[in-house]
């Protein structure tokens, strides 16, 4: 219930909020995803699978939210699957693997690394989709490293105010 109830807010601020905000620095436009979020505060011991099928609605719901054509699927999906590795990297030693990797549990720093590492692979991921050819690679970077600072803001806001609910 804890898990719905997570995704429900984090839906709310993404579509709500978040998807009426314009950003613009000089000539580039670029947006704000906490939505994956979500996805990383999924317990970590979840079967690969089982993450891999709520990766896929996730993506689909925002898909639809954004009326976008598998843009936030694709990128829900590898965010997904890459989560193991890159939680192997950061979570500690002994860490309850039924226990989700929150800012509560993780502390700042490894917290920070494991959301930041993970943002960073599904922007660039994302925009590379949404571009879809090497001509635009300077476009993908600076857009990805743009919506990546803003959004680990909003983020590391919005796990501490989940914080709560583990």
């Amino acid at each position: 219930m804890r898990i719905l109830f997570k995704f429900i807010i984090i839906w709310l601020l993404q579509i709500v909020v978040l998807k009426q905000i314009q950003f613009w620095i000089g000539p580039y436009h670029y947006e704000v995803f906490v939505y994956p979020l979500f996805i990383l505060l999924l317990p970590a011991g979840m079967q690969i699978n089982l993450l891999l099928i709520v990766a896929f609605a996730t993506g689909l719901i925002m898909d639809g939210s954004y009326n976008t054509l598998g843009v936030h699927t694709s990128s829900s999906l590898l965010l997904a699957f890459c989560r193991s590795r890159i939680l192997n990297w950061v979570i500690p030693r002994g860490m309850d693997e039924n226990a989700a990797p929150s800012l509560k549990r993780l502390k700042l720093l490894p917290f920070l690394r494991y959301i930041a590492v993970s943002l960073l692979l599904y922007l660039v991921f994302y925009y590379s989709m949404v571009f879809f050819s090497h001509v635009f690679f300077i476009e993908i970077i600076v857009k990805s490293l743009l919506s990546f600072v803003v959004s680990i803001i909003f983020i590391l806001i919005l796990a501490g105010v989940l914080n709560g609910l583990d």
